[in-house]
């Protein structure tokens, strides 16, 4: 059997250098942890501190992560909503600070009048089972078109225009929705999108816009 050449000093001492490098590398790492240990003790309560207040500021962050993804399920909701309704003029609209919803006054009031009809009681009802899954603020804001009011329980456009707004809240209301919630605006004539000097312009200027407030951001 052939045996293989004998190694030489240098040969053997090739890998002794690691043993003491080794030893050091432990100690040091012992020196840090004996460092460390008592850091944590003399400064315990601090550092838990500190951690305690890292996550009070990452809970805000992820509670408006939270809240920004309910108000989008919400929106989307009121879309469906509008869609199976499948009346001309409703429509959703998110902004910044809002979700609009916007309903066409011919479908929940007579002319002239300011209490809802059968078949606007039935468009409020799921609009209403929608709303109630959030706590936002909502207002009503109640629209009309620019030809006089002739006859009738109200002199103005105006006052037409905030009695709607108020008989869709109560109704809301009627749900089982807080009343809180609800703020009630009258604007008239005075925000039209459309023509007045047309008939389909005339049309869109009768509406009522729910607007659900959207929650702040700290911004």
């Amino acid at each position: 059997m052939r045996r293989s050449p004998p190694r030489t000093p240098e040969e053997l001492n090739t890998g002794l250098w690691m043993v003491p490098y080794a030893d050091l590398m432990s100690n040091v790492m012992i020196l840090f942890l004996a460092l460390f240990v008592q850091s944590y003790a003399l400064h315990g309560a601090a550092l838990d501190s500190a951690m305690s207040q890292v996550s009070s500021e990452m809970a805000p962050e992820d509670a408006a992560a939270r809240r920004r993804l309910k108000e989008s399920k919400v929106a989307v909701e009121l879309e469906k909503a509008v869609k199976g309704l499948t009346l001309d003029e409703m429509g959703v609209r998110v902004t910044r600070r809002y979700i609009h919803l916007t309903l066409p006054a011919p479908v929940l009031f007579a002319g002239g009048s300011d209490s809802l009809t059968d078949e606007g009681r039935r468009a409020l009802e799921p609009l209403a089972k929608i709303l109630g899954t959030v706590p936002n603020p909502v207002l009503v804001g109640g629209h009309t078109d620019d030809r006089p009011i002739l006859g009738g329980r109200h002199k103005t456009n105006w006052e037409l225009s905030a009695a709607r707004a108020f008989a869709v809240i109560e109704f809301l209301r009627s749900t089982g929705l807080p009343a809180n919630r609800f703020r009630a605006r009258g604007y008239g004539e005075f925000r039209p999108v459309g023509d007045n000097a047309t008939p389909e312009g005339r049309r869109r200027n009768r509406r009522i816009e729910l607007s659900l407030v959207r929650e702040a951001d700290g911004a």
